[in-house]
């Protein structure tokens, strides 16, 4: 089974600390509005720093990604007037979600989280918990500097911006896991198995992104029963997401645990509906089932999403195998 080294850059939109649109189609409505606000800690109403808001309209595809500050305010402008689903993820804490109506300016907003219980198990005992983490904040602009060079697919250059940030905090996790993901794409996996497993240790396994990373290279790796461990712990910290969902479906499709990767990907669809990878995914399950009606339809959905995608080539060699079994089958029939 071939895995999509691109779905790794999916976790990037997780981690940008920009105010960009990730993902937009095009919109009538020419105003827009803004959405601001503070995340807190709903024990003591202390501000958390580095909380990530993902921001989704919920009648069009706009996406927006902010990082909260030591302040712990956020604001996302140039948004399309709507209601919103807001979640917000911080290590060591419960996933936050709400639904917002923006207007012309929203807010402020009070995003209140809760410690995640239980927390899970150190990697080995010289881990730094999030809690003990001091970031400096200088290793941010060049942080932010390698986020936008990877999201334009200039991994290269991305390179030593990250390692620039981590020169100056070098407990800067969410640098360690874009490092990863460029190391990824360069095709440098060993060293990028580091640097995901750098990050899970510096936050005590309570940040699921590279977890999630983590769990794809164990998988081309066929190491399925570690990739599926990892994939969970992932899910532990963030059980909406849908990336999470996505990989673990991957892994018991590997395991060859059917129903389950069928399960599984419905419901990173249920969290992500525009995540056209999953429905390969459905369709390579329905294959293995001798489906091939549910696999055409598998495929219709992914090229209606994604239709010239990286999987544009698997799509197109799934529907026509698809095809000669139902023509197959119908002839034997006569």
């Amino acid at each position: 089974m071939r895995i999509p080294k691109f779905l790794l850059l999916l976790a990037v939109a997780e981690l940008a600390t920009l105010d960009v649109c990730l993902a937009q189609s095009q919109v009538v409505e020419n105003k827009t509005g803004s959405a601001f606000g503070t995340v807190l800690m709903a024990m003591n109403y202390r501000p958390v720093d580095h909380a990530q808001v993902d921001v989704h309209s919920l009648s069009t595809e706009w996406a927006s990604t902010a990082l909260t500050g030591a302040d712990g305010k956020f604001d996302v402008t140039g948004m399309p007037l709507g209601q919103y689903r807001l979640t917000v993820t911080a290590p060591l804490c419960e996933p936050y979600e709400i639904l917002v109506m923006v207007e012309e300016r929203t807010g402020p907003l009070s995003l209140e989280l809760t410690k995640a219980s239980p927390a899970p198990t150190p990697v080995d005992d010289e881990v730094v918990s999030v809690h003990e983490l001091k970031m400096s904040g200088k290793g941010e602009p060049d942080f932010n500097k390698g986020t936008r060079l990877l999201q334009k697919g200039d991994a290269r250059g991305s390179l030593v911006y990250f390692e620039r940030a981590l020169a100056k905090d070098p407990g800067y996790y969410r640098a360690y896991h874009n490092l990863g993901l460029a190391q990824y794409k360069l095709g440098e996996r060993a060293q990028a198995e580091d640097s995901f497993q750098r990050a899970i240790d510096l936050t005590n396994g309570g940040f699921a992104p590279p977890q999630f990373a983590l769990g794809m290279i164990l998988l081309e790796n066929r190491q399925f029963r570690h990739a599926e461990t990892v994939v969970e712990r992932g899910l532990v910290m963030e059980p909406g997401s849908a990336l999470g969902k996505y990989v673990m479906g991957l892994v018991q499709f590997a395991l060859n645990r059917l129903p389950e990767a069928e399960r599984s990907a419905h419901d990173a669809l249920h969290s992500r509906a525009d995540l056209a990878d999953a429905h390969i995914l459905l369709a390579r399950i329905h294959e293995r089932e001798n489906n091939p009606y549910a696999v055409k339809t598998d495929v219709a959905a992914y090229l209606k999403l994604d239709g010239h995608g990286p999987l544009e080539d698997e799509a197109k060699a799934l529907l026509e195998r698809a095809r000669v079994e139902i023509t197959q089958n119908t002839n034997g029939g006569h």
